[in-house]
This record gives structure tokens, sequence and C-alpha cells, in this order.
């Protein structure tokens, strides 16, 4: 099967999945309704940087996201389209390497890796306070020749914390991303780390701002570490978007991007997860 075969299919397994959810989901108790929520999306995603090369890197990632939730548990499952345009020195997209070598300028697109993953939230107290532990595996979807991915398979474990202020919050996450390893892509399994926070200025807008930072994978690969802002909003009990801007500040990262998302909650009656 090619890629654009694959990718349909994939499209719609996941639309599949919502649609035939959604209405399951109605179909329950009102207090089953509370419990279990399904959400579609999609986002575009651009950015751009030199990487430490003379000629910059041009990515746009286009995911298509189906996650359910029930009652502290949420899985989720991604599918991406992916276009990089440069030296070939990116490998990967959302959070891609620099780890080809660089050659002439050229574009390739395709089939990004599919991401699946799950998580629980556990509530500390009665304030809000919540740990959640998240598992996840990057399945080897896109193609390995035209740097659109490793051909490996890699899994990440991360913690995270969340605690309310008011009508702020903090944020802060530890994760081991454990990279497979191949003869042309020789990875060590790294830690990554975020923290942030947000405010919300209406019961329907939050703006808040977080920084990533993640370990090279290889012995010469720098380190990872951007900063993003981000504004969300709900259109409605059912349709949300949100919109961020995000700069780097090592040649592993991006000079700059940006994205949208739009979302929508299948059976919705509020405005919550």
């Amino acid at each position: 099967m090619n890629n654009t075969k694959l990718t349909l299919t994939l499209l719609a397994t996941v639309c599949g999945f919502s649609l035939l959810a959604a209405p399951a989901a109605q179909a329950e108790t009102p207090d089953s309704q509370d419990k279990m929520k399904v959400t579609l999306s999609t986002s575009y995603n651009y950015s751009i940087g030199d990487y430490g090369q003379v000629n910059d890197t041009k990515i746009t990632y286009v995911p298509v996201t189906a996650k359910a939730k029930y009652d502290d548990w949420t899985a989720k499952l991604t599918i991406p389209y992916l276009k990089i345009t440069g030296p070939g020195v990116v490998v990967g997209g959302d959070g891609g390497d620099p780890l080809g070598a660089a050659g002439a300028v050229g574009t390739e697109s395709g089939l990004g890796d599919i991401i699946a993953s799950l998580a629980y939230k556990y509530k500390l107290n009665t304030q809000g306070t919540a740990a959640d532990l998240t598992g996840k595996v990057k399945l080897p979807t896109a193609d390995e020749d035209k740097n659109l991915g490793t051909g490996n398979t890699d899994y990440t474990l991360q913690f995270g914390l969340t605690h309310p202020i008011g009508d702020a919050f903090v944020t802060a996450n530890v994760g081991r991303k454990f990279n497979g390893s191949s003869a042309r892509f020789r990875l060590d399994d790294v830690w990554k780390y975020s923290a942030g926070g947000g405010y919300k200025f209406t019961p329907d807008l939050t703006a808040g701002a977080m920084y990533d930072f993640r370990q090279g994978a290889t012995a010469t690969s720098k380190n990872f570490s951007q900063a993003t802002a981000f504004i969300t909003y709900d259109l409605s009990d059912s349709w949300a978007t949100q919109v961020y801007g995000a700069t780097g500040f090592t040649d592993a990262a991006p000079n700059s991007a940006y994205g949208i998302q739009l979302s929508y909650k299948f059976g919705s009656t509020d405005s919550g997860d």
C-alpha cells in the first residue's frame, strides 16, 4: 500500500472512530456523558529555522487527532501530514531533530509518524491540583528515505503536575524518551522537561506560555530549547480554537514557529477538558 492510500485509510479510521463514538456517548446516561468525551481536532503548524546551516529548513505539519476521555483516562491517536523543505538536515516533523547530512535544498512530503498515547490523571486535593502519567509511542510510518522520520519506533514516559491558582494555573512535566536506534540513526535515550502556566481571562478565553527543553539525541546534537505563547478560545460548547507562536534558542529548534488548531467535542454540554 502506498503512502497516499495508507494516509486516506488511516484518516478514515480516525474519522470513523470519532463518528461512531459520538452517538454512543450521547446514548449513555447523563452520568456516563460526564465521564466520556470524544474530541476530533486538526491543526496547521509551520516552522522555519537554519538549524546551524546556511539554508533554512521549513516544516509544515498538519495532524488529525482523535481523543477519547473517559473519567480520568485519556487516549489519543494522531495521524499527520508532513512537508519539509530544506537541505535534508532535519529528520521528522513535530519536534524533529537535526540528524541528517546537509545537501542540496529540496522538498519532501507525505505521511508522518503516527503517535498513540494513553494518560491517567490523578486529583491530589480538592483545590484542583492534579498529577498525570502519560505513555506515548511513535510508530515509524514516515518515509525514512525522505527524512520524514527515522524509521524507528520511539517510546515516551512522562509525569506532570498542574496546580490552579484562582483563575491561573502552573504546570511542569518531566519525561524520558526512549529512542529507537538503527545503523543509519544511532540515537540515545533523552530527558525532556517543560514548565509554564496560563490565565483564564474569561470562561472562554485562556492565554499562557510554556518552555520546553529536550536533550540532544546524539553525542554531537544540540539540546532543544523553545518558548511558546498560546491563546485558547472556546467558540461554543463543542467548538474550540487555539493559536500559538514559538521561538527557539538553539540550533536544534526552529527560529520561529506558529500554528492554529480547531477542535470539535462530540456530545458536549460544557467547555471543559
